[in-house]
């Protein structure tokens, strides 16, 4: 599932529901979360279904919670930074610009021990906290797992719009994709790591294939459009045709009708018989 870099998701001080939020519950969250210990769920709008297919079912899971300064409004405040595992649906939303940001769940004597701890995490539109930020997600590092995919620097990726007409496969998608991956790789203007050298190879190998791919998908398309371009004319063809037809027609139908044969008159041949 996509691993989140760190973003903040409580700021110590007021809320706009007029609670507070403490520093020394920040600090006590940070300190105290451990997965292992109890896991905060990440969850939609402060529900979660007991149903795995609802909409309000769990969207991932808190993988460690962090502190950093910040300014709000001239004054130097705690915040509670976290990353977060979280599902593709999750990840989804936060493309499309929705439930954008982040609400704590806070436990304030978890298990009665006097420590604050979190224990939820909703996505939302109308955080309560101030100066919560947007999911931002990491291709390749693993805070628990160090740097898994071998990369010791961090790639962010990013959702680009689609460009409006209509482009040649051959000649663009297969250049970016393979520049893309060569990007990824660090391959474009700095040597790559000797020990990644391997795995370079082979991404960009798969690279070049897709471009042979996209590169065969173009010719495709220009065939398919020269097909269509041979009906639209066999089409106007057949539309001439039919015009002349009816021409044809209507002038078969203003030719008058021939003349009928006159009637028989008859005649005065009849015999006589003298008896």
């Amino acid at each position: 599932m996509p691993l989140t870099k760190p973003f903040a998701v409580a700021t110590e001080g007021p809320t706009v529901d007029g609670r507070i939020i403490t520093r020394q519950q920040i600090e006590d969250m940070a300190k105290n979360y451990d997965p292992a210990v109890y896991t905060a769920l990440v969850n939609l709008e402060h529900f979660l279904s007991f149903m795995p297919d609802s909409s309000f079912s769990a969207y991932g899971k808190v993988v460690s919670l962090g502190t950093r300064e910040t300014d709000i409004f001239g004054e130097k405040r705690l915040q509670l930074t976290a990353v977060a595992d979280v599902s593709e649906a999750a990840a989804d939303l936060q493309y499309k610009g929705k439930k954008g940001f982040a609400s704590i769940e806070i436990m304030p004597n978890f298990t009665g021990r006097g420590i604050s701890y979190l224990t939820g995490l909703a996505l939302t539109d109308a955080p309560a906290s101030l100066g919560t930020e947007p999911m931002r997600f990491s291709a390749f590092s693993d805070p628990k797992e160090g740097n898994r995919y071998g990369f010791a620097g961090e790639t962010e990726y990013e959702i680009e719009p689609p460009e409006s007409g209509h482009e040649k496969l051959s000649d663009t998608l297969g250049d970016r994709l393979f520049g893309r991956v060569r990007d990824l790789l660090g391959l474009n203007g700095k040597a790559a790591d000797a020990r990644f050298a391997d795995h370079a190879k082979a991404v960009t190998a798969i690279a070049e294939s897709q471009c042979d791919l996209l590169d065969s998908f173009g010719r495709i398309e220009k065939e398919l459009q020269g097909l269509a371009a041979g009906l639209r004319l066999n089409e106007k063809a057949v539309a001439a045709r039919g015009e002349e037809l009816d021409a044809l027609r209507a002038s078969l139908d203003a030719q008058p009708a021939a003349s009928a044969r006159p009637p028989a008159t008859g005649g005065s041949a009849a015999s006589l018989t003298d008896c």
